[in-house]
């Protein structure tokens, strides 16, 4: 039903609601014959509202769907079934314990019911499934695994999160309202991931909003979500059709109850109405008491009351119910209606517009209200009212302003000096807003091309609408220069962490190229030439990832001062280009500075915080210091485990790293059995293509090798080149380290012959690429003299072994792992030469 529907058939829904029995259906029989149509469309929002009562708003306690006891200890993949958590439409949730034994965990198992086990119903759980793979955002619980039982039912594993709804943690803390908005930007920062990632959710409500123990918001069930990338023609739309049905009457849309076309402003809304419930302690709505049919005609008709008006109880209400929203927010009745009154009742009203279009363009714009609200800056949503933003002035800066009272003259020359300002903040605001507006039409016509009624492609994929993206860009923003070189960083950005190098650096390039001509030094120019350093670095491009990540770093602390979190991004991404460099010192001093800072801003126990650990964990790993590194792992480990999902990329970086090292020590087993989880996290995060994959291939093949398994460590490094030369290119230092991995295999089978045609083009990537004193040159010198010894080539071998143990003697470090093992190799050059009758010769080398 449309609005226009809506329009004629509400009075008619007033007036029979107000009938019952048989002068409801004498009423309804009536019309039928007067107007046949307008009688059945009433007949179904009736029957809709009777399945709606029984249902009880979708909201009721689902224990009594739970009958299934019998499922109780079932197996599903690697948990146990332990005890039903909640059901709803589509199946049941239950609490799970792993059971493999490689760890100890708990997961919720959500299972598609019975009635649901068709092909419709298991192609919407797989579209659950899809849409939770690629959401990777520490507040959205995470997919751990998926699967079809032995008797054909499917399944999810999902994070357990054991908390309360939002709403109910914050009341049973005492939350005051700047603690409950914190917390709900952490809410908006999940919702907009999902946005990014190109689906809506449509179903946010408290329940699918829980907060752990521990604080932290965690988004839930994305069942009903709108993924904008259709599986199939057919099977897209018959979802879609079945979803607008499947929404939580209380927290949809207009459009959603009117069957309209549903955008990331139906989220805006939803999420407009829990924010109202957070601050008032009720439903914009109304009270719990109203019924289906007042519920919905509230939602499509009337103006909701201001979360201000709304705690303000009529003085003939008991005094128990005049104060329970205000204690529940550490206030008094008057003190929470004088501090929801202004910003946060327009920041609300703004978000629960009934027309999508006039609602906040994106949640990033809502969350950026709310951030000035809290800052005590002027919000986008008011009108530039001049005593509107000189109050906002005066309550952050109260102190300087009594100060200055003292003196009317000074006072006089003050308004003056600040009314230029504010004129100036003024014009930043308005530009802001056009910029958001303007990133918002961009994205709403790129995002048209995953709508299966609009797109002129029937399967859209991300990867088609980046390269939309960045087609368009220039094109459709090349009169508005900031809105264009913020979408080129984002671009750039997404391109890049997919491993698509060579679409990100001419994107970023313009990106920074753009931000030197319009924006000068700043935070957003930073971030831009951080990015493309990263791109650069990834590309082999080091020596100039390393004068623009410089450039970088120094901007960021000229504008954010030295102990900020992003300086200590780009430290650390300069140390790992400088360690690429073999430049070790230099990358040590970024490594620690980067752990410095995040360990004072972020905490020991951040995830930012173990990504140093493990940069400076590889640092001493390559000086010799296997020990120390080794202790940097695995508080690296443990500390992603604790913050991050259990298929986020950091954790298969984490496990591949301190694997190493036990790889290192003798213990190949367990090495193997680590370096084999970390490939299935990063398939499952990155995707089998990512050029990360073959770097986990080729540490999986050297646990292998050493543990005496060849064949299949030649099949996973040969596999490792297939997947890096096509993505990197055949002169790129990863796959030339990739063929030092693979001719180690070959050395190992007794096949020098193919090893030194590797270690030769491997090193001559080095020797164009990199600095001639290099240590990973030295070790494969020392490979190739190895190769030649084997092959009765000494005056060759000898060459390449006393290079290589020059090289190796100076580098930083001269206990590590290469060293020692260019020491071993020409040992075995001494004993071949007096076993080629060379005394003299081996004489020279047997002291070193």
């Amino acid at each position: 039903m449309n609005s226009e529907s809506w329009r004629l058939v509400s009075p008619y829904l007033d007036r029979v609601l107000d009938l019952a029995g048989e002068d409801r259906q004498r009423y309804l029989d009536e019309l039928a014959g007067t107007d046949p149509g307008l009688a059945a469309d009433l007949a179904a929002l009736l029957g809709e509202e009777r399945a709606v009562r029984d249902e009880g708003y979708l909201e009721h306690d689902a224990q009594d769907l739970l009958a299934e006891s019998h499922l109780v200890g079932r197996a599903f993949g690697a948990y146990t079934l332990v005890a039903p958590l909640g059901a709803g439409g589509m199946g049941s949730v239950w609490l799970a314990q792993r059971n493999d034994g490689r760890f100890e965990g708990k997961a919720a198992v959500k299972l598609l019911s019975a009635a649901h086990l068709g092909a419709e119903g298991a192609a919407r759980f797989r579209r659950e499934g899809t849409i939770l793979a690629r959401m990777k955002h520490p507040h959205i619980a995470q997919l751990i695994d998926a699967g079809i039982s032995e008797v054909g039912q499917p399944y999810l594993v999902l994070e357990y999160v054991e908390g309360e709804p939002i709403d109910r943690w914050c009341d049973h803390r005492t939350l005051d309202i700047s603690a409950r908005l914190r917390l709900f930007l952490d809410v908006l920062a999940a919702v907009a991931h999902a946005h990014a990632n190109l689906v809506v959710h449509r179903d946010l409500k408290p329940n699918n909003v829980m907060v752990s123990k521990e604080g932290r918001v965690k988004l839930l069930d994305f069942g009903i979500a709108k993924l904008l990338q259709g599986d199939g023609e057919g099977e897209s739309t018959q979802l879609t059709r079945d979803a607008r049905h499947a929404f939580t009457p209380a927290y949809a849309a207009p459009e959603q109850i009117l069957g309209d076309s549903v955008t990331t402003a139906t989220d805006v809304y939803a999420l407009g109405a829990l924010l109202y419930l957070l601050l008032a302690g009720r439903h914009p709505a109304g009270g719990p008491g109203s019924s289906p049919a007042d519920l919905l005609r509230a939602i499509l008709e009337t103006e909701p009351e201001s979360p201000s008006n709304a705690v303000r109880e009529p003085k003939s209400a008991p005094h128990e119910t005049r104060t329970t929203a205000a204690a529940a927010r550490a206030t008094t009745p008057e003190r929470l209606r004088r501090e929801l009154r202004g910003d946060l009742d327009t920041i609300v009203a703004k978000a629960l517009k009934k027309r999508p279009e006039e609602r906040y363009a994106s949640v990033t714009a809502l969350a950026e209200d709310l951030r000035r609200y809290l800052a005590d800056e002027p919000i986008l949503a008011r009108p530039d009212a001049l005593t509107y933003r000189v109050g906002k002035f005066v309550r952050r800066n109260v102190r300087s302003l009594a100060a200055l009272t003292a003196a009317l003259l000074a006072l006089a020359a003050v308004v003056a000096f600040y009314g230029a300002r504010l004129a100036d903040e003024r014009d930043r605001v308005r530009l802001e807003a056009q910029k958001s507006e303007q990133v918002s039409e961009f994205l709403t016509e790129l995002l048209t091309n995953a709508d299966p009624y609009e797109a002129d492609q029937r399967e859209p994929t991300v990867r088609s609408l980046l390269d939309a993206g960045a087609a368009r860009v220039n094109k459709d923003l090349a009169k508005q220069p900031e809105v264009q070189r913020e979408m080129l960083t984002l671009l750039g950005r997404i391109y890049e962490r997919r491993g698509a190098y060579e679409q990100a650096l001419p994107l970023l390039r313009q990106a920074v190229a753009l931000g030197h001509r319009t924006l000068g030094p700043s935070r957003e120019l930073a971030q831009s030439l951080n990015n493309l350093g990263v791109a650069e670095g990834q590309m082999a491009k080091l020596d100039p990832a390393r004068a623009t990540l410089e450039q970088a770093l120094a901007m960021r602390r000229q504008v954010l001062g030295e102990e900020h979190p992003e300086v200590a991004v780009t430290h650390s991404e300069l140390g790992r280009v400088l360690f690429d460099l073999g430049r070790l010192p230099e990358a040590e001093a970024h490594a620690r500075s980067a752990l410095a800072i995040r360990q004072k801003v972020l905490g020991p126990t951040d995830p930012e915080t173990a990504t140093s650990m493990s940069d400076l964990g590889l640092l001493l790993r390559y000086k010799g210091d296997r020990a120390g590194a080794e202790a940097l792992f695995r508080e690296c480990l443990a500390v992603t485990r604790a913050t991050r999902h259990g298929m986020h990329p950091d954790l298969g970086t984490a496990l591949a790293n301190l694997a190493l090292t036990v790889n290192e020590r003798g213990d190949h087993a367990a090495a193997e059995a680590m370096f084999r989880e970390a490939l299935v996290i990063g398939e499952a995060s990155l995707g089998k293509g990512h050029p990360d994959i073959a770097l986990r291939l080729t540490n999986l093949a050297g646990a292998l090798r050493l543990g005496g398994k060849l064949a299949e460590a030649e099949a996973k490094a040969e596999e490792a080149l297939s997947l890096s030369r096509p993505a990197l290119g055949s002169d790129h230092p990863n796959v030339a380290r990739q063929e030092v991995g693979l001719a180690r295999v070959y050395l190992d089978q007794g096949r020098p012959t193919a090893a030194a045609a590797l270690l030769l083009h491997a090193l001559g990537v080095q020797q164009r690429d990199s600095n001639l004193d290099d240590w990973r040159q030295g070790m494969t010198h020392s490979l190739l003299g190895t190769a030649y010894t084997r092959l009765s080539r000494f005056p060759e071998a000898e060459g390449h072994l006393l290079r290589a143990f020059q090289i190796l003697e100076v580098t930083p470090g001269s206990e590590g792992q290469e060293t020692r093992e260019a020491r071993d190799n020409l040992a075995r050059l001494v004993a071949l030469y007096e076993a080629w009758g060379r005394p003299e010769r081996a004489a020279r080398y047997r002291a070193r």
